[in-house]
């Protein structure tokens, strides 16, 4: 049976309120490490492949390229991150984690692994796995739409 914009509705109304509850709870939880939780969001997208450059940072996210380069800056600031030169552009360097940002990550990601586990304990795996299924079709139609929507406006 498919489902219908107003049947979703409730359900993505909650999603920035969740965000929000878990952007507060990790603030809160990694304070003593004086990473906010932009920070750590983008330690975990330079974890996660090569050095990249502010901009490509910014495209994986709704975000402006000034915003990630403030956050950047936080990071270099707390030597959690260093910039590269970029071979491919002279002036948008490289963001790459240091040795000292890639601890900081395991352990912001140890915490929250473990307030996660006692996050709503009853959660079975078949209640995980189809809410995993719904949000990844969620996103699928998203992305496409958004997508589409721009190669309208590129026209």
């Amino acid at each position: 049976m498919l489902t219908r914009q107003l049947d979703l509705a409730p359900l993505i109304a909650r999603i920035p309120r969740l965000y929000f509850l878990l952007k507060a709870l990790a603030d809160q939880t990694h304070r003593d490490l004086g990473v906010t939780s932009a920070m750590r969001g983008v330690m975990v997208s330079l974890a996660n492949g090569e050095p990249c450059t502010v901009p490509e940072l910014a495209r994986e996210r709704p975000v402006s390229r000034q915003h990630i380069q403030t956050v950047v800056n936080d990071l270099m600031a707390a030597g959690l991150a260093v910039t590269q030169p970029n071979p491919s552009h002279r002036r948008s360097p490289l963001i790459a984690l240091t040795d000292d940002g890639r601890r900081h990550l395991r352990l912001i990601q140890a915490r929250e692994s473990e307030m996660l586990t006692e996050t709503a304990p009853s959660v079975s795996h078949a209640e995980l796995a189809a809410a995993m299924r719904l949000f990844d079709r969620l996103e699928r139609d998203l992305v496409r739409r958004v997508s589409d929507a721009m190669t309208v406006e590129d026209r």
